[in-house]
């Protein structure tokens, strides 16, 4: 519902460990912790977070789990097929995309509930099983043996569900038609359920570098000493829960709510020692990711935040070369090793680019002079390109897995062709990282004229190669599916290659530098009513583009 919105607010809100709870709270409401810490991940990946950070939003979001939880757990059955009609109506007849997304919401609150009352009658005959009687009394929080059998079944089936909320919902209807009775039956269920969901984020970090890795450890690490600590805590929860509620199935929700609330109180004031914590315990010899230089701070200064644009830019092309160099080691290894990696990257560069268009949008409500208004359409067309950059290597990369599936194999020549076209549009790479460098902002037209000369040798290098295997090919001395293969290969190299030029080619323009005497100079928001909206930023910026190079 809220887009690239809801990104931009995850890693704006979140330098503050009290926002971030708010915020993970709310995320963990609308669509749980697995999603939320998934999502949540791919930011660190990107560097648009860190791991501090990310532990304030871990503990809002298993909270608003539970929360969410908490509305399902109300016997409000009879409203679902009113919220399922009205979120159908809704979506049909709204034009705006907000309402849609809205009425789907409400829709599928309705067969939520509506689920659930159908699996309250599904799970009466098992009432009267001898076997889930003697499944549900082995499992049973009065005994050291009890309490860790049902903590590691209930873990085993959130994995295989991969969603707590199943397992609780499935609770709510065990205890709703008395199969479930009591606390001590449902208490270990619910502890294993915060652990088994952990497993959604360990997934989605597979392929991230160590920090990303970090943030899903520690989400498995809080849950799983959280679970332990209240286990020990059993008593005290024994006798307080059943003052909360009369009803099992309240009595179920409130202690997924309170353990989990409990929990977050304890190790909020200790995040940043939590952090360092999980660092110490998971060291990483690889080179960490550079953190984001975008900051909101910089936007009333708009020649730093043109400047932090610029180097977002550059640690957004420097993520695209290095993807490009694994995806061509596992074409030469043919091994798809890599690729986890590739796939993530090509994720850290979608959120880059949504991270620094909404960064310049923002600014652009500023009052900027002329340059300064124009370069901030250069810098976006940059960015577009390198997304679509890391798309085409993406392309590469499952171009190979394809080819290694159905055992596809070139040439010894054609397959050094290939290398040494790899060779010049990674060089072409390497140009276009270093020409976002801050040394290069006076003279940036010397770089982006190499990088031209490089694409002119590489598109003549490309057609040569072209047209020889479409030799190979008539002289039948290749089969038409190599052929294919080949050419496509080729292809994605092509469009990475002009998608370099046409960030060149921006380079180039006579508007695509910064002034170092401007970097302290502030400006203010510009108002957006009546008609100053059209006359405000030349009213005020008067005085910041004087110079002649700005009257240009």
């Amino acid at each position: 519902m809220a887009a690239s919105k809801l990104r931009a607010l995850l890693y704006k809100l979140t330098r503050n460990r009290l926002s971030g709870v708010l915020v993970g709270t709310i995320l963990g409401f609308l669509i749980h912790s697995g999603a939320t810490i998934v999502m949540m991940v791919s930011f660190i990946n990107a560097g648009l977070m860190g791991l501090g950070q990310s532990i304030g939003v871990m503990l809002g979001t298993n909270l608003g789990t539970t929360l969410s939880m908490q509305l399902v757990s109300f016997n409000i059955a009879e409203f679902s097929y009113i919220a399922i009609f009205t979120g159908i109506m809704g979506h049909l007849t709204f034009r705006r995309d907000w309402l849609k997304h809205l009425s789907l919401i409400l829709f599928g609150f309705g067969l939520l509930f509506l689920g659930m009352d159908i699996m309250k009658d599904a799970v009466l005959p098992f009432k009267s099983s001898p076997r889930i009687a003697a499944l549900i009394q082995y499992n049973n929080a009065l005994s050291v043996w009890g309490m860790i059998s049902g903590i590691v079944l209930s873990s085993v089936f959130t994995i295989l569900t991969q969603s707590s909320g199943a397992t609780i919902g499935i609770l709510f209807a065990l205890g709703s038609t008395g199969i479930v009775t009591s606390l001590d039956q449902a208490f270990p269920a619910i502890l294993g359920a915060h652990i088994g969901t952990c497993t959604i984020a360990i997934f989605g970090s597979i392929g991230t570098h160590a920090v990303a890795k970090r943030a899903a450890l520690a989400h498995l690490v809080f849950n799983i000493v959280g679970s332990i600590f209240a286990a020990l805590m059993y008593k005290f929860y024994a006798q307080m829960i059943p003052l909360t509620a009369d009803d099992i199935t309240r009595q179920i929700a409130n202690t997924h709510t309170i353990v989990q609330a409990v929990n977050s109180l304890m190790l909020l004031p200790f995040v940043n020692q939590y952090a360092r914590l999980i660092t110490r315990i998971t060291p990483s010899h690889k080179r960490e990711p550079e953190k984001s230089h975008l900051d909101d701070r910089l936007l009333n200064t708009p020649e730093k935040a043109i400047v932090a644009a610029l180097l977002e830019l550059k640690r957004m092309s420097h993520v695209a070369q290095e993807m490009f160099q694994a995806t061509m080691r596992g074409f030469l290894k043919i091994s798809t090793q890599d690729f986890p990696y590739v796939r993530k990257s090509e994720e850290a560069l979608d959120n880059l680019k949504e991270a620094i268009n909404s960064f310049l949008i923002t600014l652009a409500e500023r009052n900027l002079s002329r340059r300064q208004s124009i370069i901030l359409q250069y810098l976006m067309s940059a960015t577009s390109d390198l997304e679509r950059i890391g798309d085409h290597v993406e392309n590469i990369a499952e171009l190979t897995s394809d080819k290694i599936r159905r055992h596809i194999w070139f040439d010894d020549e054609s397959v050094l062709d290939l290398i040494e076209l790899y060779k010049k549009a990674d060089g072409i790479l390497g140009l276009l990282v270093i020409s976002f460098e801050p040394s290069f902002y006076d003279s940036p037209s010397e770089l982006a004229t190499k990088i031209l000369d490089l694409r002119n040798e590489y598109v003549a290098m490309s057609q040569k190669i072209k047209q020889k295997h479409n030799n190979l090919i008539l002289e039948k001395k290749e089969n038409p599916l190599n052929g294919i293969y080949y050419h496509r290969y080729v292809i994605c190299l092509d469009k990475l290659v002009k998608h370099s030029k046409t960030i060149a080619i921006v380079e180039k323009e006579p508007f695509f530098f910064v002034k170092k005497h401007k970097l302290d100079r502030t400006t203010t928001k510009r108002e957006m009513n009546g008609d100053t909206k059209h006359t405000s930023s030349i009213t005020v910026d008067k005085g910041l583009f004087g110079d002649e190079d700005d009257k240009t």
